[in-house]
């Protein structure tokens, strides 16, 4: 399984990306097709800035994705193996960068009303909205989509571009 997060736009203290799913029983049908929108801290440029713990997003690579059990959640969720670092990484469910403590949260990106913000061609700054709606929803969606790849044998690695 492969789930790839491309962040489209950092705005301040978040970034917002959009994700896609690839298994290997859905390789036709999800292949490069929107799932969900993500939200994160500012992604910074590790090249030139430091990490601020909880407000700094993870670094752009490919990561291997395991099950565990969660002390926060008190239930097994996605974590990210080999994050360089960080430690604890996950992906969850939350509303607003406040709730991301540098892992990745997924939901649908809150958009102005009778709007459609395209992320990748924004029509001005005040038209993106660092937060997130149905959370629980898409995540739990997103949960049982890895929860069955992993059944059948398949493992999971998230790219972040």
């Amino acid at each position: 399984m492969i789930i790839t997060l491309k962040r489209i736009y950092c705005k301040g203290a978040f970034t917002l990306g959009a994700l896609q799913i690839q298994t290997e029983s859905n390789r036709e049908f999800l292949m490069n097709r929107y799932f969900c929108d993500t939200l994160e801290p500012h992604a910074i440029d590790w090249r030139r800035e430091e990490k601020v713990a909880g407000k700094t997003a993870i670094p752009t690579g490919r990561y291997r994705v395991v099950m565990s059990y969660s002390k926060t959640y008190k239930r097994r969720m996605p974590f990210l193996q080999n994050v360089p670092h960080f430690t604890g990484i996950m992906i969850h469910t939350g509303n607003s960068v406040d709730d991301t403590r540098g892992c990745i949260l997924v939901g649908k990106a809150v958009r102005p009303q009778n709007e459609d913000t395209d992320f990748e061609n924004p029509t001005s700054e005040a038209t993106v909205i660092g937060r997130l709606t149905d959370s629980r929803i898409t995540f739990n969606r997103l949960y049982e989509l890895i929860r069955e790849a992993m059944k059948k044998g398949e493992e999971a690695f998230l790219i972040i571009k």
